[in-house]
């Protein structure tokens, strides 16, 4: 029984080594049916060491995976402390729970208004902290609620500290007595007896001075986390010992040795680790007496490399000594510097210290620490240590690397000849993320073609690695989008066109999109209440595919309960409890919200009429389809008011224990599940998980003061934590068999023919910023074996440069992409370059050994040319298609690129030919929408190619009317002239601003709808009633008029709108259609055609009816011709000036036509840019910048296309306005 430890620097060499070592023929027939059990550093390994054995042995079964050595060793303990299972389950205390326990502890000393601990309590500090953070706030349940929010923050960086503590900082290095253990390692243990540790001791020695700012930071943090550990933890941690200590006396005692060892495997494998914390080293390390361990260890270096050092720390080194030596000796000369360093060096063995190849000891520090505590490893005599380094690299740049870091060669300046077609590195300098993988998409396109018959390439040779994949996730989906169902539906029996070229990716990893779309749907009935609970974010959550299953919707049903409910009134807010918390006091206006909404609903199925019954306003417009619809949605309603003070519960008061919490989500997941939303099931694990956790901690700490079965906390940090569970899920990515994008350092150490890295930009990689508070382990002087952020960036930059196969891509952007300014890559990209810039000869010609170039802005190494690929900002930049060196193709971007680069002249309009218009037999128009068309061309032109300008989608309204706006204040004028018997206020409480401005604007507008009254009484009693007759123009078109009924000669009639341009043109359409109709011959000057508008009264009179049909017909005339091409001639822009009671001058030009004299004053309005304006230019008909003269108009002359109009057009349309329409003093 032993140890064994095989290492090389090929996972693959390693994965043959194991199959002919661990798989041998059994014995005897029962052994085959005995499990082999393997400990894996991630995921990632286990997926890919799954995969390859069932590739070489035909299946993989019979395998179990232990992730890291403590999951073995927790699951050694249960296997063989039978009786003592429920000890073993208490003690194994998962992070969540740690935090949870800490938040109970320190709960009690935030309740006081102040700090109530004294300064020289050692949990002063951090209570303080929490109190600060909060010092800015009123007293109250805001104050209350920011201390608790900052105390659960601590708890959280507290639960990290702990676990790394029980890992690093609580183990003996020396075989001290039980008890009485001084190592630096063992904090643990003397906090568990209140003993401070010796901090002084524990600084980095090399520091000539020690900050006292440092030194009493260092002493508050020791103090505060001593008494924490101490109160909290130290039973549990004894508790562990207490187990471990068990498990191995079992092995200790012949007599029950045989027994405990027939509870666990005959062997372990471990292949490969990422950490070996020293506790978990000292497992195995006596586990190994007693059963045969493989150790499968992956290796960068074949040499002995363990006092190998990082070359900045040894060049620093070396000068401190100099140093130390000069100040002892201020007279020494150069040479005597010189001979003491010598000797220095070898006196005190520092040789073995050097560098020797800077890449490796500079990346790999922690893959040298566990090859150190790995060489140190002994157990037993028949342990085997073997290498199977294998020497084979392509003669490549890479291979060049790769070798030298295999066989610890020191760096020759210039002595490797780069080959010109040499692309085993490549880097790529970009502008932005979305750039980079733009460029990516067109590279591995490339490099899948180059795949043979006897060397085919595939998408799961590729791994993609990014700093962080959630960033990046949105533009990957993107850009690597697979096509539209409807194209490959189309293409069907065709050969894909080259626009849609389609790679396989996968995002290792994270979460699907489905499932957490699923659980927004879940949450939407808790959260969505805590905020505004508006009619956008209801409609939103109405239309998650999760919601649908749950209710028995689809899309067209959601848009017709939207629909209804903006009808009836709902802009925000449940109901009038929910309305409560954010309004003023007194302010008892609760209209609006989703009740108010439902309550008209309701009553409108029974009663649809726009009446009012026991204070409620019934909707009108409910139809007997919407029965289904409404019932639907009342009990969505229900649903959300069962579920309204869940999210506040904390702030009103209620105590609401984390497991009743837990149990109340899972319901409401069983809920969905029920209904068919199979995609919540890993959430439901999740939660189920937490659940597990708890109530296993509570059910073993019920005596305990800080039992957590009492544990009360706010729904909103419990549905965090589960947001972070799911956001873990970057821990467990695993290798696809598609093209696979991971966050850097998640799938290591596995290999891949083709390793890509982006986002390798200074600041970004490695990330610096990921540092934890409160850490006394990153203060103080590190142990072997210690991990850290930095330098696992570090070694999976390592990792990628020595496990790529085939080729390496790194992509940086290298410009900024605001100022265009040059940007340098991350340091660990910089300090590669730099290493092959020193190794790699310079060309022949050049004139100095460190030249550069200038490529395309980037300055590089004149040797390392070849390797840059520089890519223009756009995708679509002429010069990305025209660059040899750059591998492009010709996709949509290259259509963009070849018009800007080959295109002359100005590019024809689409609109400048001639449509053919659609001959009909007969055609029917309505007056009504016939004058909306001629009035305003450019709608009637769309209209007729069976084009939709489509607008931004109209957002509705989620704030509540406080004044009423043009819109608003004519809705209520139209309201009151359709109801001018029963005006009642309460019938427009669906319209009525909020609040006491109410009763201000209902009777304001009661009182102007009383003057356009008494201005209509000037001209008639009322207003006069219409008929719809048909007029036949003409054999093939006829017109549906609306005129006045019973043959009255004055037709009056009240708009609540004001007299605008376009609507004069349409008083006057509408008046000579009138005429037309009637047919008086010569008659026909008596009729009058009178509209009393809000601002002022217009009339019509002075045609006859010949009259009138020979001026509709260059109306009709226009209206032809602005169905086959653009009429830019708007109504509301022709008769702008006679809003002013203005009229236009009228001249002949050079052919004879009458022209408008001032066409400047047109041009103004015509080009007006709105500056100064309140009215948006892209709603104004009568400019330009109409969203449809736009559309139209694009790359045209509009003020020539204007010009041209008025030409043909002005003079015959509008010039009889002017003679016969009048404004009237009221």
């Amino acid at each position: 029984m032993a140890i064994h430890v095989i290492q090389s620097q090929r996972i693959d060499v390693l994965l043959q080594a194991m199959q002919k070592t661990v798989f041998k023929p059994a014995k005897n027939a029962f052994q085959v049916l005995q499990a082999q059990h393997f400990i894996v550093p991630s995921p990632a390994v286990e997926a890919w060491l799954t995969q390859k054995l069932a590739e070489q042995q035909g299946i993989s079964a019979n395998t179990q995976f232990h992730h890291r050595i403590r999951g073995f060793q927790w699951a050694a303990y249960q296997w063989v402390l039978v009786d003592q299972k429920d000890e073993v389950r208490k003690a194994n205390i998962p992070r969540l729970i740690i935090k949870w326990r800490v938040f109970q502890a320190l709960k009690e000393f935030i309740q006081a208004e102040l700090n109530p601990l004294e300064v020289a309590h050692p949990l002063y500090p951090i209570i303080q902290r929490i109190y600060a953070s909060a010092d800015r706030l009123q007293q109250g349940i805001d104050k209350q609620l920011k201390k608790q929010s900052m105390l659960y923050w601590v708890a959280e960086q507290v639960s990290r500290l702990f676990s790394f503590y029980m890992d690093y900082r609580g183990h003996c290095t020396k075989g001290c007595p039980p008890q009485s253990c001084r190592c630096q390692t063992n904090w643990l243990q003397a906090w568990g007896k209140n003993q401070p540790l010796d901090l002084e001791q524990m600084f980095f020695k090399t520091q000539q001075e020690l900050s006292a700012f440092q030194l009493n930071q260092a002493h508050e943090l020791e103090a505060w986390q001593r008494w924490l550990w101490q109160v909290v933890f130290h039973a549990d941690f004894e508790q562990i010992q207490r187990i471990d200590t068990a498990f191995w006396d079992l092995f200790d005692q012949a007599e029950t040795r045989d027994a405990a060892l027939k509870k666990l495997p005959a062997q372990l494998v471990v292949f490969t680790v990422l950490d070996l914390p020293p506790k978990q080293l000292e497992f195995l390390h006596r586990l190994g007496q007693y059963l045969d361990i493989f150790i499968f260890h992956y290796n960068p270096s074949q040499e002995y490399w363990a006092d190998s050092v990082d070359p900045n720390w040894k060049a620093r080194y070396d000068a401190r000594v100099k140093q130390r030596f000069i100040e002892k000796n201020p007279n020494a000369n150069d040479a005597e510097i010189q001979q003491f360093f010598d000797e220095f060096t070898l006196n005190f063995n520092a040789e073995t210290r050097e560098s020797r190849h800077p890449l490796l000891t500079r990346f790999g520090k922690q893959a040298r620490d566990h090859f150190s505590l790995l060489s140190n490893l002994s157990s037993g005599e028949d342990g085997v240590w073997a290498d199977i380094f294998v020497d084979e690299y392509p003669e490549t740049l890479l291979g060049k690397i790769q070798s030298d870091v295999l066989y610890l060669v020191e760096p020759t300046q210039h002595q490797y000849a780069l080959a010109e077609q040499d692309d085993s590195i490549q880097i790529h300098v970009c502008h932005s993320s979305l750039r980079q993988l733009e460029v990516l998409k067109d590279q591995l396109t490339h490099w899948l073609a180059q795949g043979t018959a006897e060397a085919p390439r595939r998408p799961s040779d590729i791994l993609v690695l990014t700093p962080s994949l959630t960033e990046l996730e949105p533009f990957i989906r993107s850009v690597f989008a697979p096509p539209p169902h409807e194209r490959e539906a189309l293409q069907k029996g065709h050969q894909l066109s080259k626009d849609s070229i389609y790679l396989p990716i996968k995002l290792a990893g994270v979460t699907q999109l489905d499932a957490l779309n699923a659980w927004r749907a879940v949450l939407g009935r808790m959260v969505l209440v805590r905020g505004r609970f508006s009619i956008e974010d209801f409609a939103d959550w109405l239309s998650l595919n999760a919601t649908q299953q749950r209710y028995g919707l689809d899309m067209n049903m959601i848009e017709r309960m939207t629909e209804l409910l903006i009808n009836a009134g709902f802009k925000r807010g449940l109901d009038a409890e929910h309305l409560k918390r954010s309004l003023a006091e007194g302010d008892e206006d609760y209209r609006y919200s989703l009740k108010f909404a439902l309550d008209r609903l309701a009553l409108g199925v029974a009663v649809p009429e726009h009446v009012l019954f026991h204070e409620t306003l019934s909707y009108a417009q409910v139809q007997s389809s919407d029965f289904e619809l409404i019932g639907v949605l009342i009990e969505i309603y229900q649903d959300f008011k069962h579920r309204s003070e869940w999210m506040i519960a904390h702030e009103i008061g209620q105590r609401t224990t984390a497991e009743t919490w837990l149990n109340r989500l899972m319901e409401d997941i069983r809920e969905f599940e029920a209904a068919g939303v199979e995609s919540l099931a890993a959430v439901y694990k999740m939660v189920k998980k937490q659940e597990r956790m708890l109530t296993l901690a509570s059910f073993y700490d019920e005596h305990d003061h800080h039992a957590l079965r009492s544990l009360s906390l706010p729904l909103p940090y419990v549905l965090e934590e589960i947001q972070k569970t799911l956001e873990a899920q970057l821990d467990y990515a695993e290798p696809t068999g598609q093209i696979t994008f991971s966050q850097i350092g998640q799938i290591r150490p596995v290999p891949y023919r083709l390793i890509v890295m982006l986002g390798l930009d200074s600041g970004k990689f490695p990330n610096r910023s990921a540092h934890l508070p409160f850490d006394l382990m990153d203060l103080l002087k590190p142990q072997l074996g210690d991990r850290s952020r930095l330098e696992d960036d570090q070694g999976a930059f390592l990792d990628a440069l020595l496990l790529a196969q085939e080729n390496l891509w790194l992509f940086y952007n290298g410009f900024d992409i605001n100022d265009g300014e040059v940007r340098d890559p991350s340091t660990v990209l910089q300090e590669l370059i730099q290493h092959m810039a020193f190794i790699v000869q310079p060309d022949i010609q050049s004139k100095s050994v460190n030249a550069t170039v200038d490529k395309h802005g980037v300055t590089v190494p004149a040797q390392l040319a070849s390797l840059y690929h520089v890519h223009p900002l756009l995708p679509f930049d002429p010069r990305g298609f025209e660059s040899e060196h750059s591998i492009r193709f010709q996709d949509q971007w290259f259509q963009v690129a070849k018009q800007l680069q080959y295109a002359s002249g100005q590019r024809s309009s689409w609109v400048n030919t001639p449509y053919p218009k659609l001959e009909q037999d007969i055609q029917v128009l309505d007056s009504q929408q016939w004058i909306q068309d001629i009035t305003f061309p450019a709608r009637l032109y769309l209209k007729t190619l069976g084009v939709e300008n489509l607008k931004p989608e109209e957002i509705p309204a989620t704030q509540e009317p406080l004044l009423l706006d043009g819109l608003g204040r004519y809705a209520i004028r139209h309201f009151l002239q359709q109801h001018e018997a029963a005006a009642d206020a309460n019938l427009l409480m669906d319209q009525l601003p909020i609040g006491k401005v109410q009763d201000g604007v209902w009777q304001m507008s009661v009182l102007e709808q009383q003057r356009l009254l008494t201005r209509l009484q000037r001209y008639a009693p009322e207003a006069t009633a219409t008929t719809q007759q048909v007029w036949k123009v003409n054999e093939h078109l006829q017109i549906n008029v609306t005129l006045a009924k019973y043959s009255a000669e004055k037709w009056v009639s009240v708009e609540a709108s004001s007299a605008r341009a376009k609507r004069r043109a349409k008083v006057w359409l509408e008046y000579l259609l009138w005429l037309a109709y009637v047919n008086l011959g010569e008659g026909g000057q008596q009729y009058q055609r009178i509209v009393v508008f809000s601002d002022r009264t217009i009339l019509c009179t002075g045609v006859s009816s010949n009259q009138a049909r020979e001026w509709l017909k260059p109306w009709l005339k226009a209206w032809e011709y602005a169905q086959t091409q653009p009429l830019v001639l708007p109504a509301a822009l022709l008769l702008k000036i006679a809003e002013k009671d203005k009229t236009h001058e009228w001249q002949l030009n050079d052919q004879e036509q009458m022209v408008i004299a001032d066409m400047d004053a047109i041009y103004k309005v015509w080009e007006e840019d709105g500056r100064f304006s309140g009215f948006s230019m892209t709603e104004n008909e009568a400019n330009k910048a109409h969203r449809d003269w736009q559309f139209i108009l694009q790359e045209q002359d509009a003020k020539a296309l204007l010009a041209h109009a008025c030409e043909q057009f002005s003079y015959e349309l509008y010039h009889p306005i002017f003679l016969h329409q009048q404004s009237l003093e009221d």
